[in-house]
């Protein structure tokens, strides 16, 4: 999920600078050190050099996270959430299947001990007895805009 969003604005990214080879013709980026006669890299060849995002830094292990980490989780739709966890980090919390109605009218979860677990957790919307099991959790990481180009004279 997060080589989607980096892929996207990448591709969003190319799409602003060069808006009418976007439309026309494959899109290549010249290469950072063009001075040693580097072939230029194509968009396909940036996304491989992107690296994984390691799941240990937002405190996600086996699956899980410890819920003392969590301040808030808020839905999106019926099958996502946005975890807010300490040190202004975030996680994507996806539900295993569709769970209508959890954004809207609210939820309560049971899991295991003081853990969001993947295989454990299962969110009810309230209200209803429609019970949702989690399918993952996700470090998030928010897209950057490019530095700004410095103008010379």
């Amino acid at each position: 999920m997060i080589k989607i969003l980096q892929l996207s604005a990448i591709i969003f990214a190319i799409a602003l600078a060069f808006p009418a080879a976007a439309a026309t013709s494959p899109v290549t980026v010249p290469a950072a050190n063009t001075a040693t006669n580097q072939p230029e890299l194509s968009v396909v060849e940036r996304m491989r050099g992107i690296t994984q995002v390691n799941p240990r830094k937002w405190r996600i292990r086996s699956g899980c996270i410890n819920s003392n980490h969590v301040r808030r989780i808020r839905f999106l739709d019926d099958r996502t959430a946005i975890l807010s966890l300490l040190g202004k980090k975030k996680a994507v919390l996806t539900l295993a299947s569709r769970c209508p109605g959890i954004s809207k009218r609210g939820f309560s979860y049971v899991s295991d001990g003081k853990r969001l677990c993947t295989k454990h957790t299962r969110f009810t919307v309230l209200g209803g007895t429609y019970a949702c099991k989690v399918g993952s959790i996700d470090p998030y990481v928010g897209l950057e805009d490019p530095p700004e180009l410095k103008e010379y004279d």
